[in-house]
């Protein structure tokens, strides 16, 4: 009788404890759909999501807008160039927060430490602000047309 009654008692303490993993695996789904939601999308007037990602990496890079390809694929955008002066190409991954842009290397790490550079745009009529803030409080600011 002991017995049968150990191993129901065995049999509970399992399903239970299954039951709580079930309940931390779902408050994990939960909590990372709440942060997607949380990204915010600034409602472009004149541009494109594509636009941005190509006038941001031709801002951080110093390469014409031109020859920067951009695809995007669920809600990142995977930009490219291939440098002219050598025929190198480079691969990078761009996402978006509001007017918050984070990019990396392809195989990278995302800048978004305390020690990267903050890069964020403006929208304004037929013009487009990247701007890149650093932890000195200096800026660099790069303006894009619609066509660039």
């Amino acid at each position: 009788m002991k017995s049968i009654l150990y191993v129901s008692l065995l049999i509970i303490l399992i399903i239970g404890c299954k039951h709580e993993e079930q309940k931390e695996t779902d408050l994990e789904i939960k909590t990372q759909v709440q942060e997607i939601k949380k990204v915010k999308k600034v409602l472009l007037k004149n541009f494109t999501y594509e636009d941005i990602a190509r006038y941001t990496m031709a801002s951080i890079m110093g390469q014409p807008t031109k020859t920067i390809k951009v695809i995007k694929k669920d809600e990142l955008y995977f930009v490219s160039y291939i440098r002219k002066s050598d025929n190198e190409k480079f691969d990078y991954k761009i996402k978006f927060d509001g007017n918050k842009i984070l990019w990396a290397n392809l195989d990278g790490r995302w800048r978004n430490s305390k020690y990267d550079e903050k890069i964020t745009f403006v929208e304004k009529e037929n013009k487009v602000h990247i701007i890149q803030s650093f932890d000195d409080n200096s800026q660099n600011s790069k303006e894009f047309k619609k066509g660039d």
